[in-house]
């Protein structure tokens, strides 16, 4: 799958979100528990880190969701810039980097679970229309869950192979 690849519709995005995580959780489940702490995967991230950092977009993701279908405030700062995505991911590595391994890795099945649980009932046209937030533009929902699932599984999953093949 290419990262610009944009599914057609909710069944394809489902199914390729699952692809690319299995990718991505094949590969980080065949890895040591040394490997997994080991610095300098991307930059200084462990693959930890890397897997905090996945499950905090995620989660980021949910908020939005749940904010258009609740009404309830967004729990998560809006992203208005690339400096706003460096600060906040270093937020995440600041929050995660002395987490026990175990804690990160059940948030990081928790998150993704329940993000699935989220998207699996809403419906096409909510699934192909805009996010309705000012700062969003002419983002789509369908859009905006690619970028925070199945196109960040492989640019992570992609940096993971490159540090392999290094190694």
């Amino acid at each position: 799958m290419m990262e610009d690849y944009i599914p057609e519709n909710k069944d394809a995005l489902i199914s390729v979100i699952k692809e690319e995580r299995r990718n991505l959780d094949s590969l980080i489940e065949g890895l040591s528990i040394d490997q997994k702490l080991t610095p300098a995967v991307e930059a200084s991230w462990t693959i930890k880190d890397i897997m905090a950092h996945i499950a905090t977009w995620e989660r980021l993701a949910y908020d939005r969701i749940n904010s258009v279908l609740t009404g309830d405030s967004l729990k998560y700062p809006v992203i208005e810039s690339d400096n706003f995505v460096d600060d906040f991911n270093a937020g995440t590595y600041e929050k995660y980097k002395d987490a026990e391994f175990g804690l990160v890795e059940q948030e990081y099945h928790t998150s993704h679970a329940d993000l699935m649980d989220q998207i699996r009932p809403l419906d096409e046209d909510f699934i192909q229309g805009k996010l309705p937030f000012d700062w969003a533009g002419e983002l789509t929902v369908l859009v905006f869950i690619s970028a925070n699932t199945h196109w960040h599984y492989q640019e992570h999953t992609s940096s993971i192979r490159k540090w392999l093949s290094e190694k």
